[in-house]
């Protein structure tokens, strides 16, 4: 892990490391304070990093605080006034069109068109030579969203649209202290960059819809981009900016984390040779294939533990953000009414309190064992905005992580650390060169 922030640090310190790194951007307090009351430049910032704090925030009183403003500053760029960053009646909509899409019985169609995708990147693997799994897998991750939400292949569109994103993440997507403490619609140089990239953004995803329209209209709706044509398309009374908003949110959410999730699992394995013969012995038989893998899932327990583990150690979404709508009581703390609060999801995740040997990767502690407290692991949120595609996201990875398992055997080239950097998601430090060795 990267150094934690000084316990002295004040909330200018936190929100100026959050650009860097948050792995980075807490202090070491905050494991042995549920609420850490900070301020920014005179402004209120409330650290809350136990399960008691979390769960007032997102559940208990979660009408007492919205999305932090930021995020829309910094997320709209590449999602506009998607499904990430809308409040109220807007994001209601927006839930209640998308949520047909990932109930439990479209897991077998999904996990298909998964296993799939899986089979054409495992047979495209070049064993006995490096291997950036960081790239395969967020080609892999692409593949399967554009596959299984918008029955496309991505072709042409796929490295424009990786390159976007990185290029997003780690320059001007990553969050500066003007984005914390700016009043909204001040004018920035950052501010006409990131209008720059959107207008070229809105061209890339409004070319992918094209494409995807051409397929030509169905009697019933065949995937999510049919759901969300019908209620954010013209036809809808929607517009086209809303459908490009929740087109670019279902792109970038539905492949920048699974294939975080996907590389860190791999890293993982790697370097646990125990636990990565335990995932071998047990997908060694299965039927992986797309007619198989939907009722081969459930019995996948190792594999799931491992990628249980994997989000605990890294999770995507390592945190999150609110502001206070009133003054506020959490867990005897006094929160004023505007207070920006950040919840480190990944401390919940890594506190010695609530986990034995918590820096340790140790998949057993999800395998008949009972599971941990609801608010001591939040690899997909909590509350009303839990993550729509939660389960989409473990079927994939449990799914792609059994079948690349079953193909090859994983070693790393390089072994120098490899660091978590939370931005937008958590990303390694540097993509290491893996050897694989295919399996008899």
């Amino acid at each position: 892990m990267p150094p934690m922030l000084a316990d002295r640090a004040g909330g200018l310190g936190v929100l100026a490391a959050l650009r860097r790194n948050g792995y980075s951007a807490f202090p070491r307090r905050c494991f042995d304070q549920s609420v850490v009351s900070l301020r920014a430049l005179g402004r209120p910032l409330v650290l809350a990093a136990g399960p008691d704090s979390v769960q007032n925030i997102l559940v208990t009183q979660a009408g007492g605080y919205r999305r932090l403003r930021v995020g829309q500053r910094v997320l709209s760029p590449i999602v506009g006034r998607g499904l990430l960053v809308s409040e109220g009646e807007t994001w209601r909509r927006q839930r209640r069109a998308m949520a047909p899409a990932f109930t439990p019985r479209g897991v077998p169609v999904l996990a298909g068109h998964i296993a799939a995708c899986a089979d054409r990147a495992c047979r495209a693997l070049e064993p006995d030579r490096p291997v950036d799994l960081f790239s395969t897998m967020r080609r892999l991750a692409l593949d399967v969203a554009a596959v299984s939400m918008f029955s496309l292949d991505i072709g042409s569109f796929d490295r424009p649209l990786r390159d976007s994103v990185t290029r997003f993440m780690t320059g001007i997507g990553t969050p500066r202290p003007g984005d914390f403490l700016l009043p909204p619609g001040m004018p920035t140089l950052l501010g006409w960059r990131r209008r720059r990239f959107r207008r070229r953004w809105v061209a890339l995803i409004g070319q992918i819809i094209a494409a995807r329209q051409a397929l030509g209209p169905t009697d019933a709706p065949r995937d999510l981009f049919d759901l969300m044509q019908a209620a954010f398309g013209a036809e809808g009374g929607g517009t086209t900016s809303e459908l490009i908003d929740e087109v670019a949110t279902m792109i970038v959410a539905g492949h920048e984390t699974t294939a975080s999730v996907l590389f860190w699992a791999c890293l993982l394995l790697a370097q646990s040779p125990r636990w990565q013969d335990e995932v071998a012995r047990e997908v060694r038989d299965m039927d992986l294939s797309p007619a198989g893998a939907a009722t081969t899932l459930p019995a996948l327990h190792v594999t799931t533990a491992v990628v249980r583990e994997t989000l605990r150690l890294y999770p995507p979404a390592f945190m999150s953000g609110r502001e206070s709508v009133d003054e506020a009581d959490l867990c005897g703390h006094t929160v004023p009414k505007g207070a920006m609060v950040l919840l480190p999801f990944w401390m919940l995740h890594r506190n010695p309190a609530l986990w034995d040997n918590p820096g340790c990767f140790d998949p057993a502690r999800f395998l008949d064992r009972p599971d941990p407290p609801r608010f001591a692991f939040l690899p997909f949120g909590a509350g009303p905005h839990v993550c729509i595609g939660a389960q989409l996201a473990m079927t994939e990875a449990v799914l792609v992580l059994a079948r690349v398992v079953q193909d090859v055997s994983l070693a790393l080239v390089d072994h120098a650390p490899v660091l978590p950097v939370g931005v937008l998601s958590t990303r390694p430090s540097y993509a290491p060169a893996f050897r694989l060795t295919r399996r008899a």
